[in-house]
């Protein structure tokens, strides 16, 4: 069973009965589910993943004024809730210093992972919080939000990045896969400096997984699930998945090269049917340049350091 499965039906028989007896007056201010950090908040969890951190658990936010003057108590009963379910748990919490479940604060919970618990509005905003801390804060399932506080935040940040920042990162991740898989690569391989050939090659496989969930405008996870996630994409991502596959398998330059080439190929073939860059290009690089001239923003468009 799918972690993520077995929080929805742990929250619909054992966790909202218990507080809908025992607290049955904040129940409607409060919002069930399960998003953050863990593998099962992106449906990618395995038994691999099932050594800590996994099993019956639910997130439970409330309002930050309840969480003050409640929260100890409201914490007592998730705490008193049958800790095994369904042949699961209880769960091995890693790092007790991180509260991945039970009750917690909204703003604190966006605060944490964020950095702040306001809506982003501008530029400036969107530019300080991490891409993967977005993923974080909108993967997973609301199980149910009377209230709506938890969602209004989370629906602004699915909002995605407005359109001058999604095209610079498209450009930055395009002007990097392109310097280090097609043009470094080749450098390192000449001078037969194979440590450097692997960062090259690391590089390119992860600056092209990052582009794909910009180019279909979805938050990345972080590095530990940015090649599985892909396969939850639409097209390209499942077909670069086995594209990068098939390029860290080559240890043959021929091979490599057309590796590259066929991911390059790909990536820039969505990019044509995005009307991002015109018909024949070939070298990502360049793609980037072309991006960035349509950028109106004039700071974002001359920035040169790279926005990821």
């Amino acid at each position: 069973m799918k972690g993520l499965e077995l929080a929805r039906r742990y929250y619909a028989e054992v966790v909202l009965p218990a507080f809908t007896e025992k607290a049955p007056g904040e129940v409607a201010s409060m919002a069930f589910g399960l998003v953050g950090p863990g593998s099962e908040c992106y449906g990618l969890d395995d038994e691999i993943s099932r050594d800590h951190d996994w099993g019956p658990r639910v997130c439970v936010w409330v309002p930050e004024e309840l969480y003050r003057q409640r929260g100890t108590e409201l914490q007592r009963i998730y705490d008193s809730l049958e800790r095994a379910f369904l042949g699961f748990g209880p769960v091995r919490r890693l790092d007790t210093r991180i509260r991945r479940d039970g009750i917690l604060s909204t703003p604190r919970f966006y605060r944490t992972l964020l950095g702040t618990s306001e809506e982003p509005q501008t530029l400036r905003d969107w530019l300080l919080i991490p891409e993967e801390a977005l993923s974080a804060c909108t993967n997973g399932e609301i199980f149910a939000d009377p209230a709506g506080e938890f969602t209004r935040m989370r629906a602004a940040l699915l909002g995605y990045f407005p359109r001058d920042l999604w095209l610079k990162k498209i450009a930055s991740r395009c002007k990097a896969a392109g310097r280090h898989g097609q043009y470094n690569l080749w450098r390192a391989l000449r001078r037969e400096d194979p440590a450097a050939a692997c960062v090259h090659t690391a590089g390119f496989a992860r600056e092209t997984a990052a582009l794909v969930f910009l180019l279909r405008r979805s938050y990345r996870p972080v590095d530990k699930w940015l090649f599985a996630g892909l396969e939850q994409l639409e097209e390209p991502g499942p077909a670069v998945r086995r594209l990068l596959t098939n390029l860290v398998r080559t240890a043959d330059e021929r091979e490599l090269e057309r590796a590259i080439a066929a991911c390059a190929a790909a990536l820039i073939e969505e990019l044509v049917g995005q009307e991002l860059v015109p018909p024949g290009e070939t070298f990502l690089w360049d793609c980037g340049e072309s991006i960035e001239r349509s950028i109106v923003d004039p700071d974002l468009r001359e920035r040169l350091d790279s926005v990821e």
